[in-house]
């Protein structure tokens, strides 16, 4: 009997029975789009993050203090300062729009009106290595950090939380950072940029404002958050943070354990050897669906075999070989694993779709290609792997005794 053959003969006793072969495909069905749809969480939460380094550019390095936890203790290294950031300006020509920036969670008020927001105090230079754009009035200045002026940028959000309709140029708001409360002037809001990926704050949440006003007037500190720069054309990232790293280690020789250097692409990477972990986890949930399936299918598969006993000894004296019965019941297993495959991949589109659609800004769902090509596949391999026993079962059944079973 021919494979072709088998699948026929699979898809007519399937046919004969169609609440049994659809209980049976269940926890497939189940497992499949469960692995699918937890995928798609992963996979559109990349690609969200994708997206905002592609709208950045792809030459941007990142520096900042991330203190190992068992030196959190130990010298007087305490984080980046501006002194840091003149050194790269002056030492390191391969990079351009050096931006420090520093954020702090914070609470904005207006007639009444208030909205937690993150503060974060920045340079001009910030407009050369993100992707927002001021959508009325205008952006920080190098005079607003030199008079320490109480001046800031508010994103979407907050512009709509705290003024509504209204037009918030030329208007106040009060900042609460670290107990200090000071009163700023809308200067200019920001465009629409939505949700920021990973829980990450999304500019639209955001009150900017220069960071010495930050540093000075709020916290009482020079210390700031990190550093973003943009590698000039012509030069490679890698090339550009190793010497960063290089001026860095000889201002901080003792701290330099604490300081991270990183590029765009190297920060991607790491994203997806997380990501990847999370997928290994969540795909093991989903996959002990499709082993409950691949349980049932033998179990069905058992009782199939002791069903059609006669069947296969008549077959055989007809002169079917164990491999045509091997085949057959195989096959048959495999058939029924790939057709509740194929439905739970239907299924886990169609979720991931309607799931993403409730929320675009807050539930990003992608479904790659071999997401839907790998849970087939795990689906069709848990059919033959479980259909193996009672293949075997069935080719070692005496042809008499088979015949004489009633």
């Amino acid at each position: 009997m021919s494979f072709w053959e088998s699948i026929r003969v699979a898809l007519v006793a399937l046919m004969a029975n169609k609440l049994r072969s659809f209980l049976t495909m269940l926890g497939v069905i189940i497992g499949v789009s469960a692995v699918m749809i937890m995928i798609s969480f992963v996979q559109g939460s990349r690609q969200q993050v994708v997206k905002e380094f592609q709208g950045d550019g792809a030459n941007l390095l990142f520096a900042f203090y991330a203190p190992k936890r068992e030196r959190q203790k130990v010298g007087t290294f305490d984080g980046l300062k501006m002194t840091d950031v003149q050194a790269i300006r002056r030492r390191v020509g391969s990079v351009s729009d050096i931006s420090p920036s520093l954020e702090q969670a914070g609470k904005s008020i207006r007639n009444g009106k208030e909205f937690n927001v993150t503060s974060v105090g920045c340079l001009p230079d910030l407009l050369g290595v993100t992707s927002i754009k001021v959508a009325e009035g205008r952006f920080l200045t190098m005079e607003d950090g030199e008079t320490w002026n109480k001046v800031c940028v508010i994103g979407d959000k907050v512009r709509k939380e705290l003024f509504g309709k209204e037009n918030p140029l030329g208007q106040e708001i009060e900042l609460i950072i670290s107990g200090q409360r000071v009163p700023l002037l809308v200067v200019g809001y920001l465009e629409y940029k939505g949700k920021g990926a990973f829980g990450q704050p999304s500019p639209d949440e955001q009150v900017l404002l220069p960071l010495v006003t930050l540093q000075k007037r709020f916290l009482g500190s020079e210390s700031v958050g990190g550093i973003t720069a943009r590698a000039v054309p012509g030069v490679d990232p890698e090339t550009a943070a190793d010497e960063v790293f290089a001026v860095l280690k000889q201002m901080h020789p003792d701290g330099i354990r604490d300081i991270v250097v990183d590029t765009q692409e190297g920060l991607l990477q790491r994203l997806d050897s997380v990501l990847l972990l999370f997928q290994v986890i969540l795909g093991g949930v989903g996959g002990l669906s499709l082993l409950v399936g691949g349980i049932g299918i033998m179990n069905i598969m058992l009782v199939s075999v002791t069903e059609r006993t006669r069947e296969i000894g008549i077959r055989k004296a007809v002169g079917a070989k164990r491999r045509d019965i091997l085949l057959q019941f195989v096959t048959e297993s495999m058939t029924v694993s790939g057709l509740g495959g194929l439905i739970g991949v239907g299924l886990g589109y169609a979720a991931a779709y309607a799931i993403g659609s409730v929320d675009p800004e807050r539930l990003k769902t992608f479904v790659p290609a071999w997401a839907a090509i790998m849970g087939f596949s795990f689906a069709v391999a848990v059919g033959m792997f479980f259909g193996i026993y009672p293949a075997v079962r069935a080719s070692r059944l005496d042809p008499i005794d088979a015949l004489r079973y009633e």
